[in-house]
């Protein structure tokens, strides 16, 4: 499995493994979309363990933004490993993403 669901206080929190890839990337995105369909609101991924990501992984976060955007949903990501920081940086997709230092952060900025 490439990631951990909990809800707390409201919020569907998803804490990435260390890689999401194109082997890892089609249970993720299926357990998003049923999020999604449960009328979920609030999603953060908490970034922490991430080491490797490629382009399937940020193509489906993308994919999920652009989703959430026009169902109302508020999608963040939060406490990225250095790795993960430096691949949104490189790709230049922090711009697209509301990113918080840490989970409660993220979940505090909800309201």
């Amino acid at each position: 499995m490439s990631y951990v669901h909990r809800k707390v206080v409201g919020v569907d929190v998803i804490e990435l493994d260390e890689s999401i890839d194109l082997y890892s990337v089609p249970e993720l995105k299926k357990f998003c979309k049923e999020l999604l369909k449960k009328e979920s609101k609030r999603i953060v991924f908490n970034m922490e363990k991430l080491k490797f990501i490629d382009s399937s992984g940020l193509g489906m976060l993308v994919n999920l933004s652009h989703e959430c955007k026009q169902t109302d949903v508020g999608l963040k990501l939060a406490s990225m490993s250095v790795e993960a920081e430096r691949t949104f940086s490189l790709t230049k997709m922090q711009n697209n993403f509301e990113i918080f230092p840490t989970v409660n952060e993220a979940i505090r900025s909800f309201g």
